[in-house]
Protein backbone atom coordinates (compact mmCIF):
# COMPACT_ATOMS: atom_id res chain seq x y z
CA UNK A 1 0.00 0.00 0.00
CA UNK A 2 1.06 3.52 -0.94
CA UNK A 3 2.68 5.98 1.96
CA UNK A 4 0.15 8.61 0.62
CA UNK A 5 -3.38 6.87 0.30
CA UNK A 6 -4.57 7.12 -3.17
CA UNK A 7 -8.22 8.90 -3.75
CA UNK A 8 -10.70 7.08 -3.82
CA UNK A 9 -14.08 7.04 -5.72
CA UNK A 10 -16.04 9.46 -6.10
CA UNK A 11 -13.61 10.88 -8.33
CA UNK A 12 -13.85 14.64 -7.79
CA UNK A 13 -14.62 16.04 -11.37
CA UNK A 14 -11.30 17.72 -12.35
CA UNK A 15 -9.63 14.41 -11.78
CA UNK A 16 -12.20 12.56 -13.65
CA UNK A 17 -11.57 14.50 -16.85
CA UNK A 18 -8.11 14.29 -16.46
CA UNK A 19 -8.51 11.07 -16.37
CA UNK A 20 -10.51 10.40 -19.35
CA UNK A 21 -7.35 12.49 -21.43
CA UNK A 22 -4.89 9.88 -19.83
CA UNK A 23 -6.43 6.66 -19.34
CA UNK A 24 -8.00 4.22 -21.96
CA UNK A 25 -11.53 3.97 -21.78
CA UNK A 26 -12.79 1.43 -18.90
CA UNK A 27 -8.99 1.37 -17.32
CA UNK A 28 -8.87 2.51 -13.50
CA UNK A 29 -6.63 5.13 -13.10
CA UNK A 30 -3.44 4.20 -11.75
CA UNK A 31 -2.14 4.64 -7.92
CA UNK A 32 0.57 6.94 -8.97
CA UNK A 33 -2.27 9.07 -10.57
CA UNK A 34 -4.19 8.86 -7.24
CA UNK A 35 -2.04 9.24 -4.71
CA UNK A 36 -0.73 12.60 -6.66
CA UNK A 37 -4.36 13.45 -6.86
CA UNK A 38 -4.80 13.99 -3.25
CA UNK A 39 -3.45 17.09 -3.76
CA UNK A 40 -4.90 18.96 -6.81
CA UNK A 41 -1.52 21.35 -7.05
CA UNK A 42 0.47 18.26 -6.76
CA UNK A 43 -1.53 16.69 -9.72
CA UNK A 44 -1.51 19.62 -11.86
CA UNK A 45 2.04 20.42 -11.70
CA UNK A 46 2.51 16.62 -12.25
CA UNK A 47 0.44 16.47 -15.25
CA UNK A 48 1.58 20.04 -16.84
CA UNK A 49 5.34 18.50 -17.04
CA UNK A 50 4.74 14.95 -17.39
CA UNK A 51 5.02 14.86 -21.47
CA UNK A 52 2.30 12.63 -22.06
CA UNK A 53 0.91 14.02 -25.10
CA UNK A 54 2.33 13.19 -28.71
CA UNK A 55 5.93 15.01 -29.01
CA UNK A 56 8.28 14.71 -31.94
CA UNK A 57 9.89 11.58 -30.48
CA UNK A 58 8.57 8.62 -32.46
CA UNK A 59 6.98 5.93 -29.94
CA UNK A 60 9.63 3.19 -30.19
CA UNK A 61 12.40 5.84 -29.35
CA UNK A 62 10.28 7.96 -26.36
CA UNK A 63 9.84 4.36 -24.89
CA UNK A 64 13.61 2.95 -25.09
CA UNK A 65 14.10 6.56 -23.23
CA UNK A 66 11.43 5.90 -20.54
CA UNK A 67 12.24 2.55 -20.04
CA UNK A 68 16.05 2.83 -19.82
CA UNK A 69 15.74 5.75 -17.14
CA UNK A 70 13.04 3.79 -15.15
CA UNK A 71 15.34 0.28 -14.94
CA UNK A 72 18.06 2.93 -14.04
CA UNK A 73 16.40 4.79 -11.65
CA UNK A 74 15.41 1.40 -10.11
CA UNK A 75 11.75 2.01 -10.28
CA UNK A 76 10.07 -1.22 -11.22
CA UNK A 77 6.12 0.37 -10.72
CA UNK A 78 6.73 2.73 -13.86
CA UNK A 79 9.11 0.28 -15.72
CA UNK A 80 6.50 -2.36 -15.36
CA UNK A 81 3.85 -0.03 -16.61
CA UNK A 82 5.41 1.07 -19.47
CA UNK A 83 6.82 -2.35 -20.25
CA UNK A 84 3.25 -3.80 -20.10
CA UNK A 85 1.53 -0.99 -21.76
CA UNK A 86 3.68 0.45 -24.92
CA UNK A 87 6.74 -2.47 -25.18
CA UNK A 88 4.77 -4.20 -27.91
CA UNK A 89 3.65 -1.43 -29.67
CA UNK A 90 6.69 0.16 -29.60
CA UNK A 91 8.07 -2.81 -31.30
CA UNK A 92 10.37 -4.00 -28.24
CA UNK A 93 11.52 -7.60 -28.65
CA UNK A 94 11.80 -9.80 -25.32
CA UNK A 95 15.72 -9.58 -25.13
CA UNK A 96 15.51 -5.85 -25.72
CA UNK A 97 13.07 -5.13 -22.93
CA UNK A 98 15.45 -7.61 -20.66
CA UNK A 99 17.98 -4.88 -22.00
CA UNK A 100 16.62 -1.89 -20.94
CA UNK A 101 16.95 -3.15 -17.77
CA UNK A 102 20.55 -4.55 -17.87
CA UNK A 103 23.72 -3.35 -16.21
CA UNK A 104 24.93 -2.48 -19.01
CA UNK A 105 23.40 -2.72 -22.21
CA UNK A 106 24.00 -5.03 -25.61
CA UNK A 107 24.94 -3.12 -28.33
CA UNK A 108 23.69 -5.48 -30.86
CA UNK A 109 19.95 -5.48 -29.96
CA UNK A 110 20.27 -1.86 -30.97
CA UNK A 111 19.81 0.34 -34.11
CA UNK A 112 22.80 3.55 -33.99
CA UNK A 113 20.06 5.73 -33.02
CA UNK A 114 19.09 3.55 -30.76
CA UNK A 115 21.99 2.98 -28.81
CA UNK A 116 22.74 6.87 -29.19
CA UNK A 117 19.67 7.33 -26.53
CA UNK A 118 20.69 4.28 -24.50
CA UNK A 119 24.13 6.09 -23.87
CA UNK A 120 22.59 9.49 -23.73
CA UNK A 121 20.08 8.00 -21.13
CA UNK A 122 23.17 6.13 -19.02
CA UNK A 123 25.64 9.46 -19.08
CA UNK A 124 22.65 11.63 -17.35
CA UNK A 125 21.67 9.02 -15.42
CA UNK A 126 25.11 8.67 -14.30
CA UNK A 127 27.25 11.91 -14.71
CA UNK A 128 24.10 14.21 -14.95
CA UNK A 129 25.94 15.97 -17.97
CA UNK A 130 26.45 14.51 -21.58
CA UNK A 131 30.20 14.98 -22.98
CA UNK A 132 30.95 16.37 -26.42
CA UNK A 133 30.90 12.53 -27.83
CA UNK A 134 27.68 11.59 -26.53
CA UNK A 135 25.67 14.40 -27.77
CA UNK A 136 27.33 14.58 -30.77
CA UNK A 137 25.91 11.24 -30.80
CA UNK A 138 22.25 12.35 -30.50
CA UNK A 139 22.89 15.22 -32.87
CA UNK A 140 23.80 12.81 -35.70
CA UNK A 141 20.23 10.89 -35.04
CA UNK A 142 17.63 13.58 -33.97
CA UNK A 143 16.67 17.41 -34.26
CA UNK A 144 17.24 19.57 -31.56
CA UNK A 145 13.36 19.40 -30.56
CA UNK A 146 14.13 15.79 -30.47
CA UNK A 147 17.39 15.87 -28.13
CA UNK A 148 15.58 18.52 -26.06
CA UNK A 149 12.64 16.09 -25.63
CA UNK A 150 15.08 13.14 -24.67
CA UNK A 151 16.61 14.61 -21.86
CA UNK A 152 12.98 16.42 -20.70
CA UNK A 153 11.80 12.69 -20.68
CA UNK A 154 14.76 11.51 -18.44
CA UNK A 155 14.91 14.36 -15.88
CA UNK A 156 10.67 13.68 -15.82
CA UNK A 157 11.01 10.06 -15.49
CA UNK A 158 13.66 10.25 -12.93
CA UNK A 159 11.56 12.56 -10.85
CA UNK A 160 8.63 9.92 -11.52
CA UNK A 161 11.01 7.26 -10.09
CA UNK A 162 11.75 9.87 -7.33
CA UNK A 163 7.99 10.03 -6.28
CA UNK A 164 7.08 6.35 -6.72
CA UNK A 165 10.23 5.75 -4.47
CA UNK A 166 9.32 8.35 -1.78
CA UNK A 167 5.17 6.52 -1.92
CA UNK A 168 6.86 2.99 -1.99
CA UNK A 169 4.18 2.28 -4.40
CA UNK A 170 3.56 -0.89 -5.08
CA UNK A 171 3.22 -2.49 -9.20
CA UNK A 172 0.03 -2.06 -10.59
CA UNK A 173 -1.96 -5.49 -10.23
CA UNK A 174 -0.69 -7.93 -13.17
CA UNK A 175 2.22 -5.39 -14.50
CA UNK A 176 5.98 -6.73 -14.77
CA UNK A 177 8.44 -6.03 -12.29
CA UNK A 178 12.02 -5.20 -12.83
CA UNK A 179 14.78 -8.16 -13.46
CA UNK A 180 16.47 -8.68 -10.12
CA UNK A 181 19.38 -8.43 -11.72
CA UNK A 182 18.37 -5.09 -13.23
CA UNK A 183 20.12 -2.09 -12.95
Amino acid sequence: MSRIAPLAEPWPAWFADAMTRVMPPGVAPLALFRALATSERAWDKFSSGSLIDKGPLPLRAREIVIDRTTARCGCSYEWGIHIALFAERAGLTAAQVEDTAADSIDPSLWSDDERALLVTVDALIDRKLLGTSEFDGLRSHFSHAQILEIVQLVGFYHGVALICGALDLPPEPGMPILPSKGV
